[in-house]
C-alpha cells in the first residue's frame, strides 16, 4: 500500500503520551484489548506478505477484562470504529469495531457525560490502519487512516438522448 495516499483521521481523545502509528497495516486478523473503565491497552495482529505480524502493545495490560477480536481474514475487514472519550478528555473510555460482517464491542465503559466519536469508512476496503496516543496506563486516543478508492466504479459518457435545457446530457455507465 502506498502510504502517501492515506488520509489521517483523528485521533480523538487526549493527545498526551507516546504517539503510535500502525499506518498502512490494514489487513487486521486479530485485535487484543485490555479494558475496565477505560481502554488499558490495544494490540493488533495483521497479515503482511503471507505472515502474521504482531504490533507493539499500546498502554498497559492491567484491567479487569481482556478480549480478543478475531476477524475472518481475508474476507472480513474494518469499515468503522466508534467509542467514547472521557468527559475530561484524559483517556479513551470505550471502543467498538465495525466490519463488513458485523460489530465487536463495546469494550470499556462509558457514562452519559463522556463524548461519543465515530469514524465511518464506507463499505469498501478503505481502512488503512490505526494511530493514536498512549502512556504506561492506558490508550489515550485513537484514530484511523483512510485509504481512498483509486478507481471509479463508473464512467461518464455523452448520452444519445435529447439534451437538457442546461446543455448536453450525460449518463453513467457501470464498468463491469
Amino acid at each position: 500500500m502506498d502510504d502517501s495516499s492515506l488520509v489521517k483521521i483523528g485521533p480523538v481523545g487526549n493527545k498526551n503520551g507516546n504517539v503510535w502509528e500502525e499506518k498502512g497495516k490494514n489487513k487486521i486478523v486479530q485485535i487484543f484489548i485490555s479494558h475496565d473503565e477505560q481502554i488499558n491497552s490495544i494490540q493488533f495482529q495483521y497479515a503482511e506478505n503471507g505472515t502474521l505480524v504482531l504490533s507493539d502493545r499500546q498502554g498497559s495490560n492491567d484491567g479487569y477484562k481482556f478480549d480478543v477480536v478475531k476477524l475472518n481474514h481475508p474476507s472480513e475487514y474494518i469499515t468503522w470504529i466508534s467509542g467514547h472519550k472521557s468527559y475530561n478528555n484524559s483517556h479513551l473510555c470505550s471502543i467498538t469495531f465495525g466490519t463488513n460482517n458485523g460489530e465487536y464491542g463495546p469494550f470499556g465503559r462509558f457514562t452519559g457525560h463522556d463524548k461519543e466519536f465515530s469514524f465511518r469508512l464506507g463499505e469498501g476496503r478503505q481502512f488503512g490502519g490505526f494511530h493514536g496516543n498512549s502512556d504506561n496506563n492506558s490508550v489515550k486516543s485513537i484514530g484511523v487512516y483512510l485509504k481512498p478508492n483509486t478507481t471509479l466504479d463508473y464512467s461518464l459518457q455523452k448520452s444519445t438522448t435529447k439534451p437538457t435545457k442546461e446543455g448536453e446530457s450525460w449518463e453513467m455507465l457501470n464498468e463491469e
